[in-house]
């Protein structure tokens, strides 16, 4: 069975994943959300250069995947971006999500409560 296609998912090739962590800033003990998380491909990077990272994944056997791989080197929430529960400290979003949630994201992000 594929996915429906308004979830507009799509993979992160490692390198880029990478390279957006390196170029994020975000280090050591760092609280990061990585909404759309799919598989981990910034899940990992997140975690090895020292961020605490929660994880958002809408699909089921994704977000299985992603406890099954980082244990309990991630907190990984099986969530709609839309209707996303921020956290109530400073955060950091380095994320790769559908792209039919960008918008609606980023409005969210950007709110005024928002301790990003």
């Amino acid at each position: 069975m594929g996915q429906p296609p308004w979830w507009g998912w799509h993979q992160l090739d490692a390198r880029w994943a990478e390279r957006l962590v390196a170029d994020s800033g975000v280090g050591r003990g760092d609280l990061v959300v990585d909404v759309g998380a799919g598989t981990g491909a910034l899940t990992a990077p997140l975690i090895d250069a020292g961020a605490r990272v929660i994880a958002i994944e809408l699909h089921p056997r994704r977000a299985e995947a992603l406890r099954k791989r980082f244990g309990r080197l991630a907190v990984v929430v099986e969530a709609d971006a839309a209707d996303l529960r921020l956290p109530r400290r400073p955060f950091h979003v380095v994320a790769n999500p559908p792209f039919a949630i960008t918008t609606a994201l980023v409005n969210r992000l950007l709110a005024q409560g928002s301790q990003m």
